[in-house]
């Protein structure tokens, strides 16, 4: 190949890989906080799925059914787990706790704060 072509080959490449970056990038910016509210409410994620697909009412059941019994299982396999993947958190959350200055402690309480309150809101 000629220097030429392989100038021309490079360049079509790295426009094709920076061009997918960018596109992946800006989708998952623009759809972040929507798919970031449907994750938080399972009633929201249930009613995207009904819509997009366009269920019936017999098929939304259906649907309700099906993702009730997942929770419900899913709920009992977690059951014996959960005390220690809270101590994990826990100790986690201690350590994390430990390693700030009174004053990075004192905005990571308001950043918290600010989170929790832009949860709620959002549920409302």
């Amino acid at each position: 190949m000629t220097r030429t072509k392989s100038l021309a080959a490079a360049f079509y490449l790295t426009a094709v890989l920076v061009g997918a970056a960018i596109g992946v990038t800006v989708d998952r910016w623009v759809l972040r906080d929507s798919w970031t509210r449907e994750m938080r409410d399972p009633r929201a994620m249930r009613g995207r799925i009904a819509e997009t697909l366009a269920f019936d009412s017999t098929q939304r059941a259906v649907l309700d059914s099906i993702l009730d019994t997942r929770n419900r299982r899913m709920d009992s396999l977690m059951a014996p787990v959960r005390p220690g993947i809270d101590s994990v958190s826990r100790e986690a959350r201690e350590a994390f706790d430990r390693l700030l200055t009174p004053e990075q402690r004192t905005k990571y309480e308001q950043w918290r704060r600010d989170r929790e309150a832009g949860r709620r809101q959002e549920r409302e």
